[in-house]
């Protein structure tokens, strides 16, 4: 039996780790699971966290951690648009947007991508390098994805990958 450093938790149970931690203000680290922010975010990539501060607000563009009250599970999504004091929330690989969220529910932003290794090599891993290095170009990435563009773009480069 191989010993493993790592603890499979539900979505629900990750969620209550990340709030916890981000109300002492400490970062989370976690697996990502899941294909909505491919190829920004892929199945297996961890995800560092830092606590959302309520004095900072979210800016355009930025991937956020927060929790869907409906079912209490944590979501990775990235902030298309800002309307009085609530966000639009978005997975840049689905059709949809989640709806507008008030800074309550949001209690992190994805400070860093660590790409899973294991499952990109070669021209794979050199296009999800090229898309977290358009990630900075916040405005651009928030335009294709409030006219779903990106959504279309990441499922062809999802198939490439």
């Amino acid at each position: 039996m191989v010993e493993s450093d790592s603890i499979l938790l539900s979505s629900k149970e990750v969620a209550g780790f990340l709030q916890e931690t981000c109300k002492k203000g400490i970062p989370f680290k976690f697996t990502a699971k899941g294909m909505s922010m491919s190829p920004f975010i892929c199945d297996g990539d961890s995800l560092i966290i830092e606590p959302f501060i309520k004095k900072e607000n979210p800016g355009i563009g930025d991937i956020v951690a927060f929790i869907n009250p409906v079912g209490g599970n944590l979501i990775i999504h990235r902030v298309i648009k800002k309307q009085h004091k609530q966000y639009l929330l978005k997975g840049d690989n689905v059709y949809y947007c989640d709806g507008y969220y008030d800074s309550k529910d949001i209690h992190g932003i994805v400070k860093k991508i660590i790409i899973a290794g294991e499952n990109f090599r070669g021209p794979g891993l050199l296009i999800r390098k090229i898309f977290l290095f358009f990630n900075n170009l916040k405005t651009i990435i928030v335009f294709f994805s409030r006219y779903k563009i990106l959504t279309l773009v990441c499922r062809l480069i999802n198939k490439l990958i």
